[in-house]
């Protein structure tokens, strides 16, 4: 299958690709190139990679494409609240430029990367998909917006798949040190001490970075019939943040390394949520694997080898990232090009 993946050397996209060349497929990448083309570095040669934004891209990026799995967008409520606009252009308004040219092409599989933020607070239960959403920012809202506009666009050939991911977690090409249980592995290994605000109280929804990826694997390798415009929630497993770090010093603890857990309750985390991720299991047969020991032994092992050294780097967080783009288009603006 000829497959385009936008976002593909994002944190989550540069697991899937290499998974997706694995099974066979031939990939596409669409991507801004915000973090650069390294996470792909391994797979480079056998990828179409174009640089390229969904909210101006020429329909001509889909010729030859079967299936599209869309991962492109701002991805985290801080840097979604810092530019607000910025995230409905992408999030939004680049979802639908890019399903209306997937229509205009005839091209009906498609997987969107949702979240489980869309569902908003939630003190006393479990979400299922049939769960009202109350999004608390500006990053679920434009979530939620574009799923819905993409179940308004679904048809006889056109079957949208919508993925609401859990926090996604583990070692991945383009590292995220701005993820609790990456965060958390991080800070053991610079500090020998784990940091836990808000009381550690709030709930998340969790997901491997791998089993993740797979998610998208199975929906746009299911007959269309079977994934049309459903909803999936994606999850491995609901945790507080403090048994989070509790997790992590243990998984630790049996490699020899001792960390402790100081505890801050000066202040309350209104994002909690939990949410089932019964419904993909029942209908596709899907199961996430990988737990978060699992992930912390692994990052553990990358931090050791000396993998990861400049923990300080903006490139690893979303925000920072951002800021410093944003500073650097704007001088360039003003002062015209470096040579």
């Amino acid at each position: 299958m000829n497959i385009l993946v936008t976002g593909g050397c994002g944190y989550i996209g540069s697991v899937l690709v290499p998974m997706l060349l694995n099974r066979g497929h031939h990939i596409r990448v669409l991507d801004k190139l915000y973090f650069g083309e390294d996470p792909l570095r391994v797979v480079r040669n056998s990828v179409d990679l174009i640089p390229g934004d969904v909210r101006t891209m020429a329909d001509d990026v889909l010729d030859g494409m079967d299936a599209v799995i869309h991962l492109g967008s701002l991805s985290n409520d801080p840097s979604s609240d810092f530019h607000p606009e910025g995230t409905t252009s992408i999030n939004l308004d680049g979802t639908v430029h890019l399903a209306e040219a997937c229509k205009r092409k005839g091209i009906g599989r498609f997987t969107f990367s949702s979240t489980c933020a869309v569902y908003g607070l939630i003190l006393d239960e479990i979400a299922d998909e049939t769960r009202q959403p109350v999004p608390q920012s500006t990053y679920a809202e434009t979530k939620l917006l574009a799923e819905q506009r993409l179940l308004e666009m679904a048809d006889d050939s056109f079957h949208p798949a919508m993925l609401r991911q859990g926090t996604v977690f583990g070692l991945s090409p383009r590292m995220r040190w701005d993820i609790v249980l990456n965060a958390f592995v991080m800070h053991a290994f610079r500090t020998g001490r784990l940091d836990v605000w808000y009381g550690g109280e709030a709930w998340r929804p969790m997901v491997h970075v791998r089993d993740c990826a797979y998610a998208h694997v199975l929906c746009i390798e299911s007959e269309p019939s079977s994934v049309h415009g459903k909803t999936f929630n994606v999850v491995q497993g609901n945790y507080q943040v403090l048994d989070l770090a509790e997790r992590v010093t243990a998984a630790l603890a049996r490699t020899g390394m001792n960390v402790s857990i100081e505890v801050n309750r000066d202040q309350v985390d209104r994002r909690s949520y939990r949410a089932s991720g019964d419904l993909i299991k029942q209908e596709l047969g899907y199961a996430a694997a990988v737990t978060p020991e699992a992930a912390v032994l692994e990052i553990a092992d990358a931090l050791r080898a000396g993998v990861f050294t400049d923990f300080d780097h903006p490139a690893y967080y979303n925000l920072p990232w951002m800021k410093l783009l944003l500073e650097v288009e704007d001088r360039i603006r003003r002062t015209g090009p470096i040579v």
